[in-house]
């Protein structure tokens, strides 16, 4: 019981932590004026990412490798099957041109190659060089946003106040506090709980601790779309998909080689690998997620965990 309390701590600390620094963040790049899918891409998505980030990192670091990997597979699950499917019951999602040819083939080529990097290996797993295989793709996709925060600052004002800068400073410094307690008492709790019930760090990982790290994402999608601001969910959602693989893993393998300790991983990968190619699907018809599209990702959700929580 102990155990479960501090699990729920731990991700309420990992949500408001994370809502502290995405709002902090988007307050420092509208005054630096930048556009909203920048904003999306790169500080909301880096911000949602920080809980996967903590989550990962710790539990390689304290040797509990299946958690990193599965936490970051579960989140890119849960960030489009419930980010974009619920968002896109609320409200209008509509998708530019540049989203559909640009950024979702590049989130659908990094998935593509975490999962070949990840199964080509029995048990399937992330060493160290392939961590560094993709810190080095996300050189190319920070590139990518310094092109665009460029092309931004030529259309758009600076809005510098010194009081504003400080304030949103403040903030980001105190959702990575949150980020950091919230995390070690996130892992702590899951080992407790799997060895109590004899139940895979895997299969936990998959599911509850990966929704409970995607709550960022899905708290900020739901707020954007109704604030009319789409840009935002997309960017946030894509660009937090990317950085779970790219910075998420990168890092994480580095403190150790990241194993999954069930079987059948492919299924899980292939979930992943269906909902991104959806993702292109659905917006590239009409340039939108219409709402029965939400509804498809939402219910493809379900025999997800079916799956997950009934493996052996």
């Amino acid at each position: 019981m102990v155990s479960l309390i501090l699990l729920v701590l731990g991700i309420v600390l990992l949500v408001k932590g994370a809502d502290f620094l995405v709002s902090g963040a988007i307050s420092l790049a509208t005054t630096f004026g930048v556009s909203k899918m920048f904003i999306g891409l790169s500080l909301v998505a880096f911000g949602t990412s920080v809980p996967e980030l903590v989550v990962s990192t710790i539990a390689s670091v304290k040797g509990v490798p299946g958690v990193s990997i599965s936490n970051v597979v579960g989140s890119n699950i849960a960030n489009i099957a419930l980010c974009l499917g619920i968002a896109s019951i609320i409200g209008s999602l509509t998708v530019k041109s540049r989203t559909v040819r640009l950024e979702v083939p590049f989130m659908i080529l990094v998935t593509i190659v975490f999962s070949a990097i990840l199964l080509r290996h029995d048990p399937p797993q992330v060493v160290w060089n392939d961590g560094v295989v993709f810190l080095a793709f996300f050189i190319i996709y920070v590139y990518y946003l310094y092109k665009m925060a460029i092309s931004d600052m030529k259309t758009e004002e600076f809005k510098g106040e010194s009081e504003r800068l400080l304030f949103a400073v403040l903030k980001v410094i105190g959702g990575i506090i949150g980020l950091w307690i919230g995390g070690d008492l996130t892992v702590n709790s899951v080992v407790k709980i799997s060895e109590t019930f004899g139940i895979s760090k895997t299969l936990i990982s998959l599911t509850l601790v990966a929704v409970g790290t995607s709550l960022p994402e899905i708290a900020t999608s739901i707020v954007a779309v109704r604030k009319g601001e789409p840009d935002i969910t997309m960017g946030n959602v894509i660009g937090s998909n990317i950085m779970n693989i790219l910075v998420v893993i990168g890092i994480s393998s580095l403190f150790g080689k990241l194993t999954v300790d069930v079987g059948n991983y492919w299924m899980d990968t292939s979930f992943m690998l269906v909902f991104s190619a959806l993702l292109f699907l659905f917006a590239s018809t009409g340039k939108k997620i219409q709402k029965w599209e939400g509804i498809v990702f939402i219910t493809l959700y379900i025999p997800y965990i079916y799956f997950v929580v009934s493996r052996k």
